[in-house]
């Protein structure tokens, strides 16, 4: 999976996931969702549908002192699908329940606020990798400014 480099602020505002971020609320449960257009949710699907795989989830962490991002990663291994979401962190309750349920969801942007059954579910093995994000992002949440984006 490659990383992606940003030089300034400018580059990270160019580049956030403008469909956005969220909750959802799955089975009486608060899942951070990611909001995509129906083009790349139905190729997610198409590339995923009866086959075999794992999804190798990143947050790379971008942090100046001033402004926090987080560029989340999904590479669907051997299915030759990656892609990267970057997020201007505004609060911690996306993150806090990511580690609570160790699930992150990918659904439609037109299913915004609404009940959906287009959910696509990714399982996060690594509890301790994404605690040890979160508390990053923690400490650093005192001292963050937020740019438009």
């Amino acid at each position: 999976m490659k990383f992606r480099k940003f030089n300034e602020l400018g580059d990270f505002l160019e580049n956030i996931h403008e469909e956005g971020f969220g909750l959802i609320n799955y089975q009486n449960n608060k899942i951070p969702c990611i909001y995509v257009k129906r083009e790349m949710y139905d190729n997610i699907l198409k590339k995923t549908y009866g086959k075999k795989y794992v999804v190798e989830v990143l947050l790379n962490i971008f942090y100046n002192g001033k402004y926090m991002f987080v560029d989340i990663m999904l590479d669907f291994m051997n299915l030759g699908l990656e892609e990267n979401f970057l997020m201007n962190v505004r609060n911690i309750e996306f993150f806090e329940f990511l580690y609570q349920h160790s699930l992150i969801s990918i659904i439609p942007i037109e299913y915004l606020g609404n009940s959906s059954s287009d959910i696509f579910l990714i399982q996060l093995p690594k509890k301790d990798k994404i605690n040890n994000a979160l508390d990053i992002i923690k400490s650093n949440m005192m001292n963050i400014q937020n740019p438009q984006s």
